[in-house]
């Protein structure tokens, strides 16, 4: 039956083939890490973009911080009035009532600024620029982003 130098195998402990490496790595290990590392540069450049593009927040945030005569608040808020508007729009308003209406600040603190806006004391009182630099912090923090 059996020819000559033919043994059975044993079969209770087959042979098994070699375990599998992990390098190298097969070639869809590269293509998901090149797919990775493409979509976390996309994602890296458009929070770059995004930071950039908020610049003026982070500098006008700062220049809340100081303090300013009514001329340099219209100055401001109209610096940052021209990052959300039509820059013809903006150029439009020659007194500052027509500049204020677009900002949230209150009544009295918008009649203060429209009183002593070119006037020789055109000085806010410590508590005025204290309140206008709060409203002004949450008119800016309400903008949308650009």
């Amino acid at each position: 039956m059996l020819e000559k130098g033919f043994s059975v195998p044993e079969l209770l402990n087959p042979a098994l083939p070699r375990s599998i490496s992990w390098f190298p790595l097969p070639p869809g290990w590269f293509v998901l890490g090149g797919v990775l590392l493409i979509a976390l540069i996309i994602f890296g450049l458009f929070r770059l973009a995004r930071w950039r593009r908020n610049v003026w927040r982070r500098e006008a945030l700062a220049a809340l911080q100081q303090p300013h005569s009514a001329d340099g608040w219209l100055e401001l808020i109209k610096r940052i009035l021209l990052m959300h508007q039509p820059r013809s729009q903006i150029s439009h308003t020659l007194s500052p009532e027509q500049l204020l209406q677009h900002v949230e600040i209150d009544a009295d603190l918008r009649q203060q600024l429209s009183a002593k806006y070119c006037q020789p004391d055109n000085q806010l009182e410590a508590n005025q620029n204290a309140r206008l630099q709060t409203q002004l912090k949450h008119w800016l923090e309400k903008l949308p982003y650009v």
